[in-house]
């Protein structure tokens, strides 16, 4: 189980390292938003850096996806969640894991390769012609969704280990708190 769980740790630091780049992509991307308000000003328009910025925002979402797994800050249905038991929760967030994100993500990986490597024997440019090798926009699809993958098969990992262990605490936090006062809120309305 140690090694199930040190695995699963390690996939957890890709995520972290994801995240750490896709900050970077959003203070670049900050600048550059700035810096075409600023152009649209004075009326001059630049659409490298448009597409410059739109490369940030892709790298941006796609790489930060993982992570918001990895800290359970998704989106998620709450009012259902809630009123879970704590062995419930980790259950149904191993087969969610299983048959929809793990599955969903590698599909989009497929897909998003052929295009990607479609895109690059074409020689495809940006829409607007400006910045050659699109192909690297359509990679950060594919990588965003490989890093999900991961954290998929790392989130399947620890709820295992959990499951085997008969460990069903899962950490306090701001989410378990709002959990808790949307459960006593439902058994006050009844």
């Amino acid at each position: 189980m140690q090694k199930i769980l040190k695995f699963a740790l390690f996939l957890d630091k890709i995520s972290l390292a994801s995240s750490k780049v896709s900050m970077v992509a959003l203070w670049v991307l900050s600048f550059l938003v700035f810096g075409l308000a600023i152009a649209l000003n004075f009326s001059y328009v630049n659409s490298k850096l448009d597409d410059l910025s739109l490369y940030c925002f892709a790298l941006f979402v796609l790489l930060a996806i993982s992570y918001t797994l990895k800290v359970d800050k998704h989106v998620r249905v709450d009012l259902v969640y809630a009123h879970y038991s704590q062995k419930a929760k980790i259950i149904s967030w191993l087969f969610i894991n299983l048959l929809c994100t793990l599955p969903f993500s590698l599909l989009l990986v497929k897909y998003g390769l052929d295009f990607t490597m479609q895109s690059y024997r074409i020689g495809e440019s940006s829409q607007n012609g400006k910045i050659p090798y699109y192909f690297i926009f359509k990679f950060f699809v594919v990588l965003g969704f490989a890093l999900l993958s991961l954290q998929s098969i790392s989130e399947i990992l620890k709820a295992f280990v959990k499951i085997g262990q008969k460990q069903y605490t899962m950490p306090q936090d701001a989410d378990a708190e709002e959990s808790k006062r949307i459960k006593t809120q439902s058994l006050k309305m009844q």
